[in-house]
């Protein structure tokens, strides 16, 4: 149901963090890799889309998931956000840059 949302995010996620959409959905655990999803899921679920709806989405993009994993990586985020001015406004300015 939002999925041009979340292939908004998605655009905005590879611009910043300046990696390619196959490092987006790579199953690299590289940190940066790993932040960038985290940040692609806490974008979406605080656009009320629930984790089952991302998992949907991360698999229509070729990257299969379990649920619980977008739920930490959400948790995960919302830590390294409260802690990292930077990142939090990386998050305010992709959420400010797409509309519906």
């Amino acid at each position: 149901m939002k999925y041009k949302l979340f292939k908004k995010y998605i655009q905005k996620i590879l611009e910043h963090m300046e990696i390619s959409h196959a490092d987006l959905f790579d199953k690299s655990k590289k940190k940066s890799m790993v932040e960038a999803r985290q940040l692609l899921y806490y974008l979406c679920h605080n656009r009320g889309m629930g984790a089952t709806e991302i998992k949907d989405y991360m698999f229509r993009e070729g990257h299969s998931l379990e649920h619980t994993t977008i739920l930490y990586g959400i948790n995960a985020m919302e830590d390294v956000i409260a802690n990292d001015p930077d990142l939090e406004k990386i998050a305010e300015d992709i959420q400010g840059a797409v509309e519906v």
